[in-house]
């Protein structure tokens, strides 16, 4: 539901939290891309004349904030370029460990995105795309990750059906002979190790590119046309990642020298959430005037360059809405509110890594706020939030608890898939229905997905035999 002008009269008894971009507040309730998400999660008037519970916990889909996402990297890279002069072009490709849901897939590559996968069930992903019309079989298809021989197979399978833009990127120097014998001709790449820690397993350290490098223009069917340079430090992190990116440019220069077809340079992933308090615009300056730099010292032809950015194309994109259901007061004297859900298992990167969301309450904006922690109906010591991996600083909500929905935003990326989607949760609490929205169309369309039920939850346990046996009203 969007808000009419008439509708938004503020009233506040005292000041407000502060709200990201993108948010609002009208007659108590909270509305973001204009959206009344109070209204998302209300059922209509009972036969008493009163508003029945909530359908909670919703997961809730806003599918433009992906195709926003996807445009405005491009805006920021023509504006980078027009800035420094750069002479190359970007691809955008969707790294769908990210998030692999179908509409979050579907969107991205109606948008124009290419695709990169990391597992033999991930080409299916793009093979389905193709057969949808949503992917043709001139995108590019970036092949990450351990090429195990199921995952080797799919992928030779794949270009011999047509897709002749199907691009393995090899960490591995045995990941080489199953696409020189396939007998197709495959434009490859290699991946950097970027550093010597024990933690990093991924690609090919220095000694073994220019040796790769060999091997793949020994043979008559591979081009190696790409360098993929796995950054290890996150792009947020300023000149960390810079001086790294400088480090993986010297590499892609010795490579380039002996292999001329070397045009590509692939910057891998590691942007933040388009919320988050980067400069984007400046970081993209400095990474081209770092490529032109060292390009032009080391004497090679400037790269085309890939972006793989996964947690920035959609971490914005969905929030989870939850009815608090019960209000403890702590020790210390601060409540819980108790949500009608798991944090453990909706949101596994807080307890996990101690990331951070954005709460916010939908309603009650009228009301005083206090402190508040929050808990999950789980028995975990952990199903709380801040987590024990996180400052102990409490969220400031209203006081009053009757109705009150609270919800988690940014949460688009990775948590669903690491929780496990439609999969059985810690203490067999049930996944909650799914709203998606989309305005594609010119208007607001609205699909609606049922929350799981018993007999879903048992029958992923095996219980498949006593299904008869449960009653409807559990």
């Amino acid at each position: 539901m969007i808000a009419s002008p008439e509708s938004r009269v503020q009233v506040f008894p005292q000041p407000l939290p502060s709200l990201p971009d993108g948010f609002e507040v009208y007659n108590g309730r909270l509305f973001h891309h204009d959206l009344d998400l109070l209204s998302f999660v209300q059922r209509p008037l009972n036969n008493q004349g009163r508003i029945e519970m909530p359908t909670t916990p919703l997961y809730v889909r806003y599918l433009p904030s992906l195709r926003d996402n996807y445009y405005q990297l491009h805006q920021w890279f023509a504006a980078a370029s027009h800035r420094t002069g750069y002479p190359g072009t970007l691809t955008v490709a969707y790294a769908s460990k990210a998030n692999p849901a179908e509409p979050v897939v579907r969107t991205l590559l109606q948008a124009g995105a290419a695709y990169e996968c990391s597992s033999s069930f991930d080409v299916d992903v793009a093979r389905h795309a193709a057969v949808a019309g949503w992917l043709d079989r001139e995108r590019t298809i970036l092949a990450n990750g351990f090429k195990i021989p199921v995952y080797a197979e799919n992928l030779i399978k794949l270009r011999a059906a047509g897709f002749s833009h199907v691009l393995p990127i090899f960490g591995e120097l045995d990941e080489i002979d199953a696409f020189a014998d396939s007998g197709f001709a495959f434009d490859v790449g290699l991946r950097l190790r970027t550093d010597s820690t024990s933690r990093n397993r991924f690609g090919l350290v220095p000694d073994e590119l220019e040796y790769a490098a060999q091997r793949i223009m020994a043979t008559r069917n591979l081009r190696l046309t790409t360098f993929h340079a796995m950054q290890t430090i996150p792009a947020s992190r300023g000149l960390p990642y810079q001086t790294g990116l400088v480090h993986s440019l010297r590499a892609f220069a010795r490579v380039r020298r002996v292999t001329p077809t070397l045009h590509r340079f692939d910057l891998g992933g590691g942007l933040p959430g388009r919320n988050s308090d980067m400069d984007f615009q400046d970081w993209l300056v400095q990474v081209l005037q770092n490529v032109m730099g060292v390009c032009y010292e080391e004497g090679v032809p400037v790269p085309d360059l890939i972006f793989e950015p996964g947690r920035f194309l959609v971490q914005d994109h969905a929030c989870k809405l939850f009815h608090v259901v019960k209000s403890k007061l702590a020790e210390d004297g601060i409540p819980y509110y108790m949500i009608d859900g798991s944090i453990m298992t909706n949101f596994p990167d807080a307890w996990a890594l101690g990331d951070s969301f954005t709460v916010l309450p939908i309603n009650h904006w009228n009301a005083p706020f206090c402190p508040v922690r929050l808990s999950g109906l789980t028995c975990d010591p952990d199903d709380v939030y801040p987590t024990r991996r996180m400052p102990d600083i409490p969220l400031e909500l209203p006081t009053d608890v009757d109705g009150l929905i609270v919800g988690f935003f940014d949460c688009g990326a990775y948590q669903e898939t690491l929780g496990g989607r439609q999969g059985t949760k810690h203490c067999l609490l049930p996944e909650g229905p799914e709203l998606i929205l989309d305005d594609e169309a010119g208007e607001m369309a609205y699909q609606y997905h049922p929350a799981q039920n018993v007999t879903q939850v048992l029958g992923n346990l095996g219980y498949t035999a006593h299904r008869s046996t449960i009653r409807a009203e559990w």
